[in-house]
């Protein structure tokens, strides 16, 4: 298990991920990495203010909120905090559907709260509505 991780700021993210490293592309707001398990499945952490928020002190990088690999095999949970891996306890299938719902229902109320004036539809898209 790997319990420090090393980060690399770049735009894109490579195709094969090293073993405890944070690959971090500003340019895309996404973090990747290798579970840090050492199954080997990328783990994806999308940076919003729905999502996880990243910190950065010059020398090391802490997530929030844990990083839960519910649709993984290993279904590990853990924090990163100041480039460390902090292992959490293992969550049971009622604990991960109740984690999922309270993740949808706060992203949704985020969502809902910033008011994103919706795109309207086209002329074309409303004709294709009514054909569907």
């Amino acid at each position: 298990m790997i319990t420090n991780l090393e980060h690399v700021f770049l735009d894109t993210i490579p195709d094969e991920l090293e073993e405890g490293k944070l690959y971090i592309s500003l340019r895309f707001r996404v973090i990747m990495h290798s579970c840090c398990c050492g199954c080997k499945d990328k783990v994806v952490t999308p940076l919003s203010p729905a999502r996880w928020k990243m910190s950065f002190d010059g020398k090391t990088i802490s997530l929030t909120p844990s990083i839960g690999n519910w649709n993984s095999d290993c279904q590990s949970h853990y924090w990163i905090t100041n480039s460390e891996v902090e292992w959490a306890g293992k969550w049971t299938k009622s604990d991960i559907i109740e984690g999922k719902k309270y993740e949808r229902e706060k992203r949704k109320e985020y969502y809902e709260k910033t008011n994103i004036p919706k795109k309207k539809d086209t002329f074309f898209e409303k004709i294709r509505r009514l054909f569907k």
